[in-house]
């Protein structure tokens, strides 16, 4: 005989003191306040990613200059630098130097194309550069890269003049390009600035101040 058992007390269910239309308007009004919730905090994040980009947007010129880089008392120089006068960092990932319609590759070529093959050899011996050598530069905000620079000497002076004088005559023009740390990418030909996907290096083309042959 199988013992009885015995039925638990059953608690008559007690209704909700909310109708049932107003819990679903306040759990539909819970939602859309997640949803909008989850909304804002994306505008807001591309918002700040954005103002971070502002603020970390790099502008690089190129310099060129032959005058006195260290006051009146220091030596003529031809000088040619980039640089950086945005707010961040600059990426510089290509180079090249045009002197008329001729591009070139270092500074030796770019002395021995000024001053004719006539003259190359001479040239070349006494305008002595003090060149960085690295194939890209990476360029703080409000600093610079030099590429090159000679100072003009007794010795040189002649030799000098010619350079500077075929810089100026046939219109010596530095093409370039950088990134910014987000990988955002600028173009620079002369006056033109036009941002890129990004920046394709020409290996026939780019410019190393020290000729790749000599580079250690």
């Amino acid at each position: 005989m199988e013992p009885d058992i015995p039925e638990l007390p059953r608690h008559p269910h007690k209704p909700s003191g909310l109708p049932r239309w107003l819990e679903w308007t306040t759990a539909i009004s819970a939602l859309i306040i997640s949803v909008c919730s989850i909304g804002i905090a994306i505008y807001n994040a591309r918002i700040e990613s954005r103002l971070l980009k502002a603020n970390s947007y790099p502008y690089l010129v190129a310099g060129i200059s032959d005058g006195q880089l260290d006051g009146p008392n220091g030596p003529e120089s031809i000088t040619i630098e980039l640089l950086n006068n945005g707010v961040g960092p600059a990426n510089e990932q290509s180079l090249k130097i045009r002197l008329g319609d001729q591009y070139v590759t270092n500074v030796k070529d770019l002395i021995r194309t000024a001053v004719g093959s006539a003259e190359a050899d001479k040239a070349v011996e006494l305008l002595t550069p003090v060149y960085d050598d690295e194939p890209t530069r990476f360029i703080a905000s409000r600093d610079h890269g030099l590429i090159f620079h000679i100072d003009k000497t007794p010795a040189n002076a002649r030799y000098w003049d010619m350079f500077d004088h075929a810089m100026n005559v046939k219109r010596l023009s530095v093409e370039f390009c950088y990134c910014s740390v987000f990988d955002e990418c600028w173009s620079v030909k002369g006056q033109v600035r036009e941002e890129v996907k990004a920046c394709v290096p020409d290996p026939h083309l780019e410019f190393v101040p020290k000729p790749r042959a000599q580079i250690v």
